[in-house]
Formats: C-alpha cells, structure tokens, sequence
C-alpha cells in the first residue's frame, strides 16, 4: 500500500482499471438485478508475503471500488457495507497469489 501511494497517477489509474476488467470478468454472469445497498464483504488474501493490518486493508480498495464498478454494490461507503472483514493467508510463492471475495447481501437491506 505504501508503495502504491507513492506511486504515478497514471500507474495507478492503470492498475485500478486492470482491477475493474477482472472484476466485471469474474462476475459477468454472477451480477444482481440491481447494485446492494447492503452488503458484507469478506476478503482472504493469498500470499507468501504478510502485510501489516493498515496495509492489507487499504490494498483492498481497488478491489471494493472494482466491485462498485462492477454494479455489484451501490457504493463502499459504510453504510453499504459496514467493516470489510479482511484476513491473509500464508500460499507458497511457487502456488503464485490468490484472491477470495465474498458479498453477500445483508439480510437488513432496503
């Protein structure tokens, strides 16, 4: 995260953009009639590397803006989803990374 703060505009429009192709790739076929207004959102990143709390929630936000994108949820705002639930996981380097996301819909949603 702290890397990608630092880094070029252009770079991270690039790797935002990269992030909201995958996303509408993964879900194409999985999309609600209509973006969530209410949603939990649980995240478990898969790597031979950890990063600290702050880091590996905010490197999640391309991610979560992907899935706004995506029309999947109205917005990633707090009133939509709440506390991200978002956890790491040791994988081998030579597996390569991974990404598990799940959004459920609330139960309490309008």
């Amino acid at each position: 995260m702290n890397k990608k703060l630092r880094s070029h505009y252009f770079k991270n429009h690039h790797e935002n953009l990269t992030w909201d192709l995958m996303i509408e790739y993964e879900t194409k076929d999985k999309l609600p009639k209509k973006p969530l207004t209410k949603a939990t959102l649980s995240i478990l990143r898969h790597s031979h590397r950890t990063l600290d709390y702050d880091g590996l929630v905010g490197s999640m936000k391309p991610v979560v803006d992907a899935l706004v994108s995506a029309r999947i949820l109205k917005d990633d705002s707090w009133n939509t989803l709440g506390k991200w639930n978002v956890s790491q996981k040791f994988r081998s380097k030579k597996e390569g990374p991974l990404l598990e996301v799940v959004v459920q819909e609330s139960p309490n949603a309008i």
